[in-house]
């Protein structure tokens, strides 16, 4: 079923064509050892399956035989704080590690940028994913609510600060100024940031950028 849910979610869309993914083995491993892909970069975009992603990734890193945690560099960077980063990181905090999660715009952004009052569908229903991140609510706010105090609980809280570059130095990644790291985990997703015109009045208030709640708009006029 798997399979042909993959097959669907990457050929059946306008272009007509596979879409070009990372190449992403066990527990998100790639073929730079020490980064690891998750989450919806790594093919299906479904919470659980993210969730459990990111969480293997890090028992994973926790089996290699050359992983030391410990020292004054981060024994683990997260970049994205979507639900994949998070769940990573949750894992992270209950092994102890020295971690930091680095997000660009905001955590779980792009849940954030849901339709108002989104149904959710946390498929596939009997599917416990590992680590701790646990989904109950089937609405986009109350989601939102459930996965914030989880993260709060845990006490994590993201830099803000959009990673552009991962470079080895020497035996860690370097992934900022002044930030490295002995593993990284890459939990970007694939919704990205809207592109702007650049066309003059696009800045005003009647102007948006993303449709959060159709019914606002019903019965006026609308340009698109």
């Amino acid at each position: 079923m798997l399979k042909r849910y993959m097959w669907w979610l990457h050929t059946r869309w306008p272009a007509g064509t596979v879409e070009k993914l990372p190449e992403v083995g066990t527990d998100g491993a790639t073929a730079i050892p020490g980064i690891r892909v998750v989450g919806d970069l790594a093919g299906i975009p479904l919470l659980k399956f993210s969730a459990d992603t990111g969480a293997r990734a890090v028992q994973a890193i926790l089996r290699e035989p050359d992983f030391t945690p410990g020292g004054n560099t981060l024994d683990l960077a997260i970049i994205g704080a979507g639900v994949s980063g998070i769940a990573a990181a949750l894992e992270a905090k209950k092994a102890g590690l020295r971690f930091q999660v680095f997000e660009a715009v905001q955590p779980f952004s792009t849940i954030v940028n849901f339709p108002k009052g989104k149904p959710i569908y946390t498929y596939p229903t009997d599917m416990t994913p590992a680590g701790q991140m646990r989904f109950r609510a089937s609405v986009k706010e109350a989601l939102l609510d459930e996965l914030e105090a989880q993260r709060r609980a845990a006490g994590i809280e993201p830099v803000t600060l959009r990673i552009e570059k991962i470079e080895r130095v020497g035996d860690v990644f370097q992934i900022a100024p002044n930030v490295r790291a002995k593993r990284v985990i890459v939990a970007i997703g694939r919704s990205g940031n809207y592109r702007k015109p650049n066309v003059p009045g696009e800045d005003l208030d009647k102007v948006y950028h993303r449709l959060y709640d159709p019914k606002e708009y019903a019965g006026r006029q609308c340009l698109v």
